[in-house]
């Protein structure tokens, strides 16, 4: 009989947690895209960035990320047991808030809608590269660092991250995974985990350089009446978060090609970050070529820093 670390571990954590964030859709491709963006690529931003507090727990639709790591990176491969609805992440951070740990939560898709906690903790310092250490890091109290040797972009953002199972997990895999070739499969419980790393570092610079991010608090105070009424848990407040500064900008025509040159053909753009100092030219994704055959969309976005 095992006790092992479950989400009930952390309910009071979570209830307690003075801040707490719930992203909508468009926010959570915005901060994919920001992380996986090319040009000065956010690795190199990270000294412009700091956890909003020290304690904060982060909500998104599972879908979205889903769905935005397709369109920037088709070869990254999840956990296929994490069959998740909703995503969150519970973050604890230092007082200077440049280095701290996060557990990653996600509620099952499938009924009965469960929350599950990883098996694995991520530990984030921004002021330190780890050097790179190997999978069988996992188990030991240090943790492991990992990379990816097809993708620069995401080893460079990863080197500030660890990723060590919990201690409780810990002392059973050691236990029951007496087999080489099973053990083999521990490093698989990283891409649970890790590509959650990038899309919030890309929501802190977000919050580190604009500070007009929409955020609406959310008191479900008459809603929780009902809810009590029916017999259901009450919600806990929030706050939502938008990025309607990323809205689409208007389609403009390329009917008009002034002299010989043809239009091109249709073709999509990956987003580019530009750093000058401390402020961060955003120019986010879009498609280029002929009217016909699609659009032309304009994001070219601004950041600075405040002071």
């Amino acid at each position: 009989m095992w006790r092992l670390t479950s989400a009930a571990d952390f309910s009071v954590q979570v209830c307690r947690c003075p801040l707490r964030y719930v992203l909508d859709d468009e926010l959570v491709r915005t901060c994919v895209e920001f992380a996986y963006s090319e040009g000065d690529e956010l690795s190199g931003c990270l000294d412009l960035l700091h956890f909003p507090a020290e304690h904060l727990w982060i909500e998104w639709r599972d879908a979205a990320q889903r769905e935005a790591l397709a369109s920037v990176l088709p070869e990254c491969v999840r956990d296929p047991a994490r069959t998740a609805e909703r995503s969150g992440a519970l973050i604890s951070t230092s007082r200077r808030g440049r280095a701290g740990s996060v557990r990653s939560f996600w509620r099952t898709g499938y009924e009965p809608h469960e929350a599950q906690v990883s098996a694995v903790e991520t530990l984030l310092d921004l002021d330190f590269a780890h050097a790179t250490a190997g999978p069988h890091g996992l188990l030991e109290d240090g943790g492991a660092a990992v990379f990816d040797p097809k993708n620069a972009c995401l080893s460079e953002l990863l080197r500030c991250a660890r990723f060590r199972v919990d201690s409780a997990w810990r002392r059973y895999y050691r236990a029951v995974l007496t087999d080489p070739v099973a053990a083999r499969a521990i490093p698989l419980l990283v891409s649970g985990v890790a590509f959650d790393v990038p899309m919030l570092l890309g929501l802190f610079l977000l919050m580190a350089v604009r500070a007009d991010l929409l955020q609406r608090a959310v008191n479900p105070q008459r809603l929780n009446h009902k809810r009590a009424r029916l017999g259901k848990r009450p919600l806990l407040e929030h706050i939502e978060v938008s990025a309607p500064l990323f809205a689409q900008a208007d389609c403009h025509s390329s009917d008009s090609v002034g002299g010989f040159r043809s239009s091109p053909r249709l073709h999509h753009v990956r987003g580019h970050i530009v750093r000058r100092r401390n402020t961060v030219y955003w120019r986010g994704p879009h498609w280029r070529g002929h009217l016909r055959l699609g659009q032309v969309r304009s994001r070219t976005v601004e950041l600075r820093l405040h002071g």
